[in-house]
């Protein structure tokens, strides 16, 4: 009787500890806290848009208490973060995103692509990269291309845009369509613009929001157009624009616009320029946060407002219905006119600089990594105002010398980033992470211990930290996991289960367990069809990290594999409490639930 009553003493103790948590994730005050305090931190557009952000936590907070509903805290979260005027700022509260643009609410009515082929292109449009580039010919000497978005691979964008470059060759005058395009990447957009390039021109500079203070920022990148690929198009150029040209395309439109043959039409773009990240609030709520300052050449932040055409002309739902497209028919009365002048495009021309960054990889590829560091450190040394060297960018090579196994160019790289701007503690993380890949761990912990002079900024930079770190302990103590593989493959379970409980009687002085190690542990186990074994490593993990949602999750994963339906309602139920923005897990745990 005794016994029983300790354990339902120690399950209520559970509940109530597990509902303390669930309140608190959900408290609003909480919750607002956390979004002003992300926006504070990181949000890269305060001074460019003249925005007072401490007032409006004045404003606002005074709005929420502990009795604020969900609802009603979207609703002033959203008329807070709306001040902001950014269409990459946004809350997801599970059911629907909603972005603080200026178009976010505008009515999509103003464009059918199905038109423009059926009409204008006589059906004969072509299609390719996937019903990315929709072209044909407006006239026997007037081609057209639809660009849908740009996310596309680079490869892949350079293949497909040469081809229609090649057919557009002998044209007269191009019409270039970025309606309705959602965006992509801004590599791909560059990419696209250069096939239009007369020659090379600057046409946006930008910094990434890095520090306590809101005018705290990271050398900037440079942004410039310039001729590139087989055949490029410099003849009369119209780009036609709308509200709904986002992200990518406004970036685009920035790099057109400075071209001096091409002629913007239509109307304003979104303005929406800087990069996002996600954040987790803690009720499960996903925050987009715009950590970037976006100008162009002249030094104008378009954000929130969108870039202006040369000639505004505009769409109606109406002039859809009835088969026109206004917007389109001027710009091909404006190119049979022949009246296209090139324009004064001088400014562009202004400030060029040139990539340390990009140059050192090509030094490399062309004369080897140690000429190639001589050169990148002499230059970083003379400091030429004509060259820049961006961490973005740094971060960008890193990347790719990391997904091709180069860590020792990837090493030079981050040594130049660390001296160029050493509070960037990703730096650091990722100098660490490549000394160890080079079996160098005395490199690898000078790395670790450096970074404790500088505060993460960025809500990823902890973790990665911390992952780092663990795995330099792990290369100095070995891995618990390797070990328990190990053990898994040559003797069973019964002998993993004492391995693992000697293995932890050592502590410190013993091998370290790593959460990602033991999960991959798991996985691999669940493909090789060890079911048995899956959902020993994932109980493992969870003995060793109780309060991580992931290994909760993980967990629940195998038992429902493994048939052990309600341990598996079990352990997703945890998860989900642990983490209230487990999507995934809801829509399993609804299925389990549900008797599937």
């Amino acid at each position: 009787m005794a016994l029983r009553c300790l354990v339902l003493f120690l399950v209520l103790v559970h509940a109530a500890a597990g509902a303390a948590r669930a309140q608190a994730a959900d408290d609003p005050v909480r919750n607002f806290e956390y979004v002003w305090n992300a926006l504070d931190r990181n949000y890269g557009q305060f001074e460019a848009k003249h925005v007072d952000w401490g007032a409006l936590h004045e404003v606002y907070r005074p709005l929420v208490t502990p009795a604020t509903t969900d609802a009603e805290l979207r609703t002033i979260l959203l008329a807070m973060l709306g001040h902001l005027n950014d269409a990459h700022v946004c809350i997801d509260d599970h059911e629907r995103r909603t972005c603080t643009g200026i178009n976010e609410d505008l009515p999509r009515d103003d464009f059918s692509l199905r038109l423009v082929a059926s009409r204008f292109l006589a059906g004969k449009a072509t299609q390719t990269l996937d019903h990315r580039f929709t072209f044909g010919w407006l006239t026997d000497r007037i081609g057209y291309l639809h660009i849908a978005d740009f996310k596309a691979g680079l490869g892949e964008t350079a293949a497909a845009i040469d081809t229609i470059m090649q057919r557009f060759a002998a044209a007269d005058a191009m019409v270039v369509d970025v309606r309705s395009n959602p965006g992509g990447t801004g590599r791909s957009a560059n990419l696209v613009a250069d096939r239009f390039a007369d020659r090379k021109r600057r046409f946006l500079t930008s910094r990434t929001r890095y520090g306590r203070e809101h005018g705290d920022f990271a050398p900037a990148q440079y942004f410039h157009v310039e001729p590139r690929g087989p055949v490029r198009f410099t003849r009369p150029t119209i780009l036609l624009t709308h509200r709904f040209s986002e992200s990518a395309a406004d970036e685009f439109i920035l790099a057109m616009r400075v071209l001096p043959h091409v002629t913007v039409v239509g109307d304003l773009s979104a303005g929406a320029f800087s990069s996002q990240y996600p954040d987790q609030m803690p009720n499960g709520w996903t925050l987009w946060v715009a950590y970037k300052e976006i100008r162009d050449h002249e030094g104008v932040c378009w954000d929130g407002i969108g870039v202006r055409p040369d000639l505004r002309v505009r769409n109606t739902k109406a002039d859809i219905e009835a088969g026109e497209d206004r917007v389109l028919e001027f710009a091909i009365r404006l190119l049979e006119t022949g009246v296209l002048a090139p324009q004064n495009e001088a400014s562009s021309l202004e400030d060029l600089r040139t990539s340390l960054v990009w140059t050192f990889a090509r030094n490399v590829e062309e004369k080897g990594l140690k000429p190639a560091r001589t050169v990148l450190t002499r230059a970083l040394r003379t400091g030429d105002p004509s060259n820049y060297f961006s961490p973005d960018e740094a971060m960008q090579l890193f990347q790719e010398y990391q997904r091709d196994d180069r860590f020792a160019e990837a090493v030079v790289i981050l040594e130049a980033c660390r001296e160029v701007f050493p509070p960037l503690a990703s730096t650091y993380a990722l100098l660490a992470h490549c000394h160890l890949k080079l079996d160098d761990t005395k490199a690898a912990r000078g790395a670790l211990d450096e970074v404790t002079a500088f505060e993460p900024m960025l809500p990823w930079e902890a973790s990665q930290i911390a992952r780092v770190e663990s795995a330099y302990q792990a290369a100095v103590r070995g891995s618990a996991a390797d070990i328990i593989r190990k053990t898994l493959a040559d003797e069973g379970i019964a002998a993993a289960e004492d391995a693992f409980a000697d293995l932890r009687s050592r502590g410190d002085a013993g091998p370290v367990f790593d959460l990602r190690e033991f999960n991959n542990l798991g996985y691999e186990l669940m493909e090789a069809g060890s079911l048995d074994a899956a959902v020993f490593v994932f109980t493992k993990n969870v003995q060793l990290h109780p309060d991580s949602w992931v290994v909760y999750d993980s967990l629940g994963e195998a038992l429902a594999a493994d048939s052990q339906r309600e341990r598996a309602i079990e352990n997703y139920r945890r998860s989900i409490e642990l983490n209230p923005g487990n999507d995934n897990g809801r829509a399993i745990l609804a299925r389990l639930e549900g008797g599937e």
